[in-house]
């Protein structure tokens, strides 16, 4: 099931449940912020001005990592297997050895994938999206709410198993859309904590103009 959000009234084309699980979620967003001192120094300096409220900060689910790897994982398990039963000799070494090196490339990607998981940040603002990511250096890239036309809920087979989601957003003109949010928990009330805000955004511009 995919969920849109079209402007201005975004919230027009959802069940009523879905607009009572976004007022519920906004309304709780201070003390959400209040309750997440840890996300302050993830975040990289100046990321988000002293006029912007954080609404909603949020990890993609502990299983992103997992399943960025999964094929890597997959392939060199199955590989390694191939070579033991088969007792292929790769430059020498012997058929256990070799599987072992090759076992060992499937768990330096996994590695990777956490260490790209941990500095990972989804976070929303009463004016935008930003997506905080990066190992060596923190980067954020964002995109005005405004600039916001739709928004897309949707999950995969994997997600639909570990009752995950990601949701993924289409801009205006020659605005470039944030990074969709991968693997995230509980997708729909997140889903619609953007369309509200993203609604409050709209209204709030409508009466400065």
């Amino acid at each position: 099931m995919i969920a849109t959000a079209e402007r201005p009234r975004i919230a027009s084309a959802e069940p009523k449940r879905m607009v009572v699980c976004a007022a519920s979620a906004m309304s709780e967003a201070p003390s959400r912020t209040s309750s997440m001192p840890n996300v302050w120094t993830h975040l990289p300096g100046g990321v988000v001005d002293g006029g912007e409220i954080v609404l909603l900060a949020i990890k993609p689910s502990m299983w992103r990592p997992l399943v960025d790897s999964l094929p890597w994982l997959v392939t060199t398990a199955v590989l390694a297997v191939t070579l033991i039963v088969l007792e292929a000799r790769v430059s020498g070494l012997s058929p256990l050895m070799t599987a072992q090196v090759i076992l060992l490339i499937g768990a330096v990607r996994f590695l990777l994938a956490i260490l790209r998981w941990a500095p990972t940040w989804y976070v929303l603002t009463n004016r935008r999206i930003i997506y905080v990511h990066g190992v060596r250096t923190l980067r954020s890239t964002s995109c005005l709410l405004l600039d916001i036309r739709n928004t897309y809920v949707h999950a995969s087979s994997v997600e639909k198993l570990a009752k995950l989601g990601t949701i993924t957003f289409a801009v205006d003109g020659a605005s470039h859309a944030p990074p969709p949010w991968r693997l995230i928990t509980r997708p729909v009330e997140v889903h619609s904590a953007i369309r509200r805000a993203i609604e409050d955004a709209i209204d709030h511009h409508g009466l400065g103009a």
